[in-house]
């Protein structure tokens, strides 16, 4: 009988014991199971990334000094070379005659492609079809001339019958090199650009934009021999090289140093001029000045006749108002800077300090005008987590930082540790400990329940033990007072 109690008794406490920690199990693999659904979610993510600001800065000026200002042309576009940034922009994605703006394309390609020691000889082919009175070196067929002066001839004179020479010798033939340079301003992400020749002369499906020459541009920018070919205001090609001499003078005035110049430029630092009568002037001109670097593209700029009689190819003083119109007005402003940290992330398990500085990876400088607005610029930190075990090393990257200029993302860089943090093995294993508790709070819970039935069935089985020790010694007590009984009434029965 008793032992059917304690088998009930046991049985009631095991069932107590499933309904405590089954629940607490369901919910710790719940939570578990929301943690992974979470990470895991792709609509989560999408939405996530659709929330990131686009950066449009390959479309927008940062902030105009001078919403009413203009220049005289068709199209016009200024650049910031250090950050590729928009600073000013007029119809620059209208299709436009880009007339000898071409042969920069033209120039690209042979660099890419050529060796400038090479020597080529001129062939009739690379003559043919082009009108005398056009603008050309006066190369003659059989003459012998290396790429490099070939360049020069076509970027300095502007050479028709040389970019001719050029594409025959990159491609073997014009058709071949037309396709290269199609292919190319593709690659570039032009948008709106078609060539039908190397050299520029007028035709109706040979057309580009504004900002597709400032793309073509900064890829041959990058190239120093570009640069100083296009930065050249005369050039000598000897008779010895080339079995006549040739004199070049630059067609670029704004590079051109003379007593009678007064369109020269100090700034400037090149780049080419174009001109048909379907494409009006046209001039790509790069200039510096204290380290601002400008590119200026400019399209469909007028001839004008002066009182004197003389020609005023506007595409210059155009050029030079839109060059001085960023020089004068807009200025390097230092947002962020790798001497300044600008948070600080928490270090767990640090043998120091508990938490580590963070600074920007780089200078972060923003081309901005004298009358820009102070509130519209601000800084978005994004770190990686809001605290970090250690070791930490200096450099270790822990988020990043976004500049905006009103909704518009200027740059960003990555948030930096600026001094190592030793990891504290002792607090470590405090901190693991503590972790390990609070992540498996329900495996506790089924260990507390399991010692508390461990601790009842113990007391169970001390009480059992102490009931029948206390039967034997009653059993036993019980034994000796008959045992005195009796002999009691044997010594009475015996003195009777």
């Amino acid at each position: 009988m008793k032992k059917t109690r304690i088998f009930a008794l046991l049985l009631a406490l095991f069932l107590a014991l499933n309904c405590l920690t089954l629940p607490a199990l369901a919910a710790a693999e719940n939570a578990l199971e929301d943690t992974a659904a979470v990470s895991e979610d792709p609509a989560a993510t999408e939405e996530a990334a659709q929330e990131a600001p686009e950066d449009t800065t390959a479309q927008e000026a940062i902030v105009s000094a001078d919403p009413n200002f203009t220049v005289a042309a068709k199209a016009a576009l200024l650049i910031d070379l250090n950050t590729g940034r928009t600073v000013y922009e007029q119809d620059a994605d209208e299709r436009v005659y880009p007339a000898s703006l071409t042969k920069i394309m033209t120039c690209l390609l042979a660099l890419e492609n050529g060796n400038l020691s090479d020597v080529i000889t001129i062939d009739e082919a690379a003559l043919a079809g082009l009108d005398q009175d056009s603008s050309v070196v006066g190369l003659q067929v059989g003459e012998q001339i290396t790429l490099e002066d070939l360049l020069y001839c076509m970027m300095v004179h502007s050479g028709n019958d040389a970019a001719n020479a050029v594409a025959e010798y990159i491609a073997g033939s014009t058709a071949d090199f037309v396709r290269m340079m199609n292919e190319r301003a593709y690659a570039l992400g032009c948008k709106d650009t078609h060539f039908n020749n190397p050299h520029g002369l007028h035709d109706e499906s040979h057309y580009t934009t504004a900002r597709d020459l400032a793309r073509i541009t900064q890829a041959a920018l990058k190239s120093e021999n570009f640069r100083q070919i296009v930065d050249t205001a005369e050039y000598v090609i000897p008779e010895s090289a080339t079995g006549q001499e040739h004199k070049l003078k630059t067609t670029n005035l704004l590079i051109y140093e003379s007593t009678g110049n007064s369109l020269y430029y100090p700034r400037a630092t090149g780049v080419k001029t174009g001109y048909t009568s379907a494409a009006g002037r046209c001039l790509v001109a790069t200039a510096e000045d204290d380290g601002i670097r400008f590119l200026s593209v400019l399209c469909g700029a007028k001839t004008t006749i002066l009182e004197s009689g003389d020609l005023l190819m506007e595409s210059f003083p155009e050029t030079i108002k839109l060059l001085d119109y960023g020089f004068d007005n807009y200025s390097y402003v230092t947002v962020l800077s790798p001497l300044y940290p600008i948070d600080q992330v928490n270090v767990l398990n640090s043998a120091a300090s508990e938490a580590v500085a963070v600074a920007p990876a780089k200078d972060v400088r923003i081309l901005l005008p004298a009358n820009y607005n102070p509130e519209a610029l601000r800084t978005e930190i994004l770190l990686d987590a809001k605290e970090v075990e250690a070791p930490v090393s200096e450099g270790q990257k822990l988020g990043l930082a976004r500049v905006y200029y009103g909704k518009e993302l200027i740059d960003e860089t990555d948030l930096l540790a600026i001094a190592d943090v030793a990891r504290s093995e002792l607090s470590s294993v405090a901190t693991n400990s503590t972790a390990y508790i609070q992540q498996n709070w329900w495996k506790w819970i089924v260990f507390l329940i399991l010692g508390v039935i461990a601790a009842f069935l113990i007391l169970l089985v001390l009480l059992q033990i102490r009931r029948k020790r206390l039967r034997r010694m009653r059993m036993e007590k019980r034994r000796r007072d008959l045992e005195k009984q009796y002999r009691r009434r044997y010594r009475d029965d015996r003195e009777e």
